[in-house]
């Protein structure tokens, strides 16, 4: 299983903006400490948006992604991920 931040109200899955392509990319973290992580950044700089940590299949994440035209990142137990400044500002 992974985990994803997904919108308590609407359940769509949060997603960054690439400031360069302007797509939008779905961090799909590896352990669930990590995006709990993730989400108490976003609620430490008053994100607008009510977020949640869900645990998701990996493969149907993806297949959600790709069906919405979305790009996706894997965030493994290495990898270190902040807030764009574009949400911090």
């Amino acid at each position: 299983m992974m985990y994803v931040l997904v919108e308590k109200k609407t359940g769509g899955v949060y997603a960054v903006k690439d400031d360069k392509s302007h797509e939008r990319i779905v961090q799909i973290f590896q352990l669930e400490d990590d995006a709990d992580r993730y989400h108490e950044m976003l609620m430490s700089v008053d994100f607008p948006r009510d977020l949640e940590v869900a645990e998701v299949a990996r493969k149907d994440v993806i297949a959600n992604c790709r069906q919405h035209g979305y790009r996706y990142s894997i965030i493994t137990e290495n990898d270190f991920v902040v807030p764009p400044p574009s949400v911090i500002e």
